[in-house]
């Protein structure tokens, strides 16, 4: 199985379609769980990457010397 390629849009979007469903009770108990794991999944994703791209923007900044 090929792993999955995520972007911090595209598990933004998954997140927010998790979110709609769980608000609107789309989600049934027998889904709940896996969808509570998906999105915990892609928040720690989406922190990393929040992460990642804030250290090389003060790289970059600081290679520029304009860090703060």
């Amino acid at each position: 199985m090929a792993k999955e390629k995520l972007t911090y849009e595209s598990a933004s979007n998954e997140l927010d379609i998790i979110l709609q469903r769980m608000k609107s009770g789309e989600i049934g108990v027998d889904e709940l769980a896996a969808s509570v794991e998906r999105a915990s999944i892609l928040i720690k994703y989406c922190y990393e990457r929040l992460d990642q791209t804030e250290k090389k923007v003060e790289e970059i900044l600081k290679d520029l010397g304009l860090d703060q």
